[in-house]
């Protein structure tokens, strides 16, 4: 089984706060199942976990609606208020494909809100609940980030798009964090957004290194393989970035168990809510 640990859904007549649809045209259109279909089957992905893109509760919700329609769709990603006290999981954990939720910090303006006492606890009780917990950092959030993962109860946590390497990032801070993140057994990153981070470059020889890099520091046991789309579109197509893994794990020489590690079993161990019923889409 291959599966898609970070896709994305949206429809900007639904009118929530979509980043990507205000940021540029390419966005500002449908994104559905039914427009991503045909390309997972053409590269023999059987599941996708969708991931928020607003940080509403309101579009967690339509996500929700929209994977109880779709045997593809595994799993679901939320969000929630972090930083209220009256944060509540018991909506979210009644769903039955709700496997996470995420950390949205590039939306946030104070670098050092995960470790705010009550984030901190709103992402222990998660944890606690069987949920994964994803983070959107960027560099300015590194030490932060790295400091959180020391005071967070056990549970698996992922650092979506390979922590956001752009172009201009210093790569020697981001492999020192990468390290430092390394340090907890249940922290995975995931094997996506280049052609994001890099544009119309992410087939050079430089972005693609940043892949080596991820597999030596991390190795294949804390990989996992996500697409990111629609947000690739402006410089690749899915199946340009699932033939672009591909051959990168056959040069690496991953052998069949690494490569399912990193297409299936890592994905589930990030998402132990994840389970067999759905993904073979054996009706509850």
């Amino acid at each position: 089984m291959r599966i898609d640990a970070h896709i994305h859904f949206w429809r900007p007549e639904r009118g929530f706060d979509n980043r990507p649809v205000a940021d540029h045209e390419a966005y500002r259109r449908d994104f559905l199942p039914r427009h991503v279909e045909p390309a997972l089957a053409q590269c023999a992905i059987d599941a996708v976990i969708l991931v928020q893109t607003c940080p509403q509760i309101e579009e967690t919700a339509w996500l929700l609606d929209l994977a109880q329609d779709s045997e593809r769709i595994a799993g679901v990603t939320g969000w929630v208020n972090l930083d209220d006290p009256r944060c509540d999981f018991s909506p979210l954990l009644a769903q039955r494909k709700l496997v996470a939720i995420r950390a949205q910090l590039r939306r946030i303006a104070d670098p050092a809100f995960i470790v705010r006492p009550r984030v901190l606890r709103n992402l222990g009780t998660a944890l606690r609940a069987g949920l994964g917990v994803t983070i959107l950092a960027e560099p300015r959030h590194y030490t932060h980030v790295a400091r959180a993962l020391d005071a967070l109860p056990p549970g698996p946590v992922t650092l979506n798009h390979l922590g956001l390497r752009f172009a201009d990032t210093d790569a020697i801070h981001w492999r020192a964090a990468m390290r430092e993140f390394a340090r907890r057994d249940d922290c995975f990153v995931q094997l996506s957004g280049l052609p994001f981070l890099y544009g119309e470059r992410w087939r050079d020889a430089a972005a693609l290194a940043v892949l080596d890099e991820a597999f030596d520091i991390l190795g294949p046991s804390r990989l996992m393989f996500a697409s990111d789309w629609p947000m690739l579109v402006r410089f690749a197509s899915y199946a340009d970035w699932v033939n672009t893994v591909d051959d990168f794990l056959a040069r690496r020489g991953a052998t069949r168990d690494e490569i399912d590690a990193i297409f299936e079993r890592n994905v589930r161990r990030a998402n132990p809510c994840l389970s067999l019923r759905m993904l073979t889409g054996t009706p509850p």
